[in-house]
């Protein structure tokens, strides 16, 4: 059935876990914050295991979007054997769920504002293959995105 939620902690003593109300790997400060209540389910077990992955890949910074999500997918494939390690099941809709979240997310960021056709990023900086703008992505207050063309 699997690791209970003191031994699945206790499995990464190179790691500090903060009980908070949601999972996340904070890199600056080398501390995975988890959330109790949901470490009771598969998908809690799960996340935390995706966060003790992002630590255990070194997932510091990127520089580009795209390189965000290629660090979620190989999180997400860590994930997959640190849960085969400690016999929790994997649900693959959660990992689509999950990933399908970022592909929105650059899919947004990456998309001309003036032609709509999907660009990759160089540094900050967007430049569409069919038109040529350039543009940035910015968030305003609202943490809403926001184009500024060049």
């Amino acid at each position: 059935m699997g690791v209970n939620n003191v031994e699945l902690l206790a499995a990464y003593p190179q790691h500090n876990f903060i009980n908070s109300d949601e999972f996340l790997f904070d890199a600056a400060d080398d501390i995975i914050y988890y959330s109790e209540p949901e470490l009771s389910k598969q998908r809690g077990k799960v996340a935390l295991l995706h966060e003790v992955a992002h630590a255990e890949l070194g997932h510091f910074d990127y520089s580009t979007d795209i390189e965000l999500v290629i660090m979620e997918c190989r999180a997400w494939q860590r994930t997959r054997q640190l849960a085969s390690q400690h016999d929790i099941r994997c649900d693959e809709h959660f990992i689509r769920d999950c990933l399908s979240g970022y592909s929105e997310w650059l899919e947004e960021r990456a998309s001309c504002p003036n032609c709509q056709s999907f660009s990759l990023q160089t540094h900050d900086v967007y430049q569409c293959f069919r038109c040529q703008l350039r543009w940035r992505v910015r968030l305003n207050a609202l943490d809403q995105t926001h184009k500024e063309k060049l």
